[in-house]
């Protein structure tokens, strides 16, 4: 696939140090832990990089590794990362030397995930990694409370990734625009850039849907809520929001569990989504929900739940596009809990995920947020593009066509 049909987040994806923004004492001294290995191995031969998504924790390696001329070797969360895989891919990576006889380095991306049955001793098998190493291990994790990086601290030198200030975003942006020969409104720009939290990779993928689509609507904050909303409030604000953020706050200041909201969406959606357009899409968006819930209760990966959470929040408001708000009388679900439990649907993004993974050096977890959503806008607004995603991704493009349609 050519530069050109990249989503923007891998297109302009920095391949230099001098091309991130943000955090530039923290990657100077991380520049000087790898170019340590040189002369000697240092006491702590691992590095665990900690901070929120989208601060350039994974970006900054692979510049890192460009800079310096070494070889980068990957293991992010869509691979198989269990006792043994880790301590025979892993260990062989991190132990022997390179055919050529360049540095490696290593990158064990969201070490913070490593959770449940496919995972199991993952933590216990990278500390004997680490132990072995002859090269450089760097790992990322987004939560530094999790339980999972406690023995893995203690080995570790630690570096804190903060936020990317707003001006900083606002100029890649900026620079991004301009690049791909595209204009938003100033006023839309501050809007992504607010919203982003300080998230670069989710501000780049808002901006190219934002520019794709070329609307010009801006976000409204709803007032703050001191209570719990009820159900009948929680349906009109979630329906009558005409952005995410409203949309998520509709949902965060609600009193139903996640449970709940599918059963009254079920029942109440097509009220608020009369088209048979906004009907396939609000139930494509329901349908994501189930599955995900459905591995949440398989695999016990509540990480998913944020997911969920968006599904029901903005896939289901945004797909109000052209029935205007109204009030409504809202029913009760109509039929039991037990009933929407069962006949789970399959989840027919895992292909795509994992192949989306891949190539772009990212987890699975984090490329449905702020790769997969984009490409599906973008084969949405631009046909033409299907065979070149198709190719890209190694997918059929009938799966691409069926995701795109929410």
């Amino acid at each position: 696939m050519s530069d050109e049909s990249l989503p923007w987040s891998e297109k302009h994806r920095p391949r230099k140090l001098d091309g991130l923004v943000g955090n530039r004492e923290t990657i100077r001294t991380l520049k000087s832990w790898v170019e340590s290995w040189i002369s000697r191995i240092p006491s702590k031969k691992a590095a665990l990089l900690v901070g929120p998504p989208g601060t350039g924790k994974t970006a900054s390696v692979g510049a890192l590794a460009n800079d310096l001329d070494m070889e980068l070797v990957e293991f992010n969360s869509s691979d198989k990362r269990n006792k043994d895989s880790i301590e025979t891919l892993v260990w062989r990576a991190a132990s022997q030397q390179t055919l050529d006889g360049r540095p490696r380095l290593i990158l064990l991306d969201e070490v913070d995930g490593l959770s449940g049955t496919s995972d199991r001793g993952g933590v216990g098998a990278i500390l004997k990694v680490i132990k072995d190493a002859v090269h450089p291990i760097v790992m990322t994790a987004n939560d530094q409370n999790s339980p999972r990086l406690k023995d893995l601290m203690k080995v570790c030198q630690v570096f804190n990734f903060e936020i990317i200030e707003n001006d900083d975003i606002e100029k890649i942006l900026k620079r991004i625009l301009s690049e791909n020969n595209v204009e938003v409104s100033e006023e839309v720009l501050d809007e992504i850039v607010e919203g982003s939290g300080g998230d670069l990779r989710a501000a780049i993928s808002d901006l190219e849907s934002q520019a794709r689509s070329g609307s010009v609507s801006l976000v409204v904050e709803p007032a703050s809520r001191d209570s719990k909303r009820g159900t009948e409030e929680t349906l009109r604000h979630l329906f009558a929001s005409v952005d995410s953020k409203m949309a998520r706050k509709a949902l965060s200041d609600s009193e139903l569990n996640h449970d709940s909201l599918v059963l009254w969406l079920e029942e109440n959606l097509h009220l608020h989504l009369v088209t048979p357009k906004e009907l396939n899409e609000g139930f494509e968006q329901l349908s994501l929900a189930d599955v995900s819930l459905g591995r949440i209760m398989r695999d016990q990966n509540w990480k998913l739940l944020a997911y969920v959470y968006d599904f029901l929040s903005i896939g289901v408001a945004m797909s109000r596009s052209e029935t205007p708000f109204r009030r409504v009388k809202y029913s009760q679900p109509s039929w039991p809990l037990l009933v929407w439990q069962g006949n789970k649907k399959r989840d027919k993004q895992s292909e795509i995920l994992t192949s989306l993974s891949a190539l772009t050096r990212v987890s699975r977890t984090r490329v449905r947020q702020t790769h997969l959503d984009t490409i599906l806008e973008i084969v949405k607004i631009d046909p033409k593009s299907l065979n070149d995603f198709a190719t890209w991704l190694n997918v059929e493009k009938s799966s691409l066509v069926q995701k795109s349609s929410r």
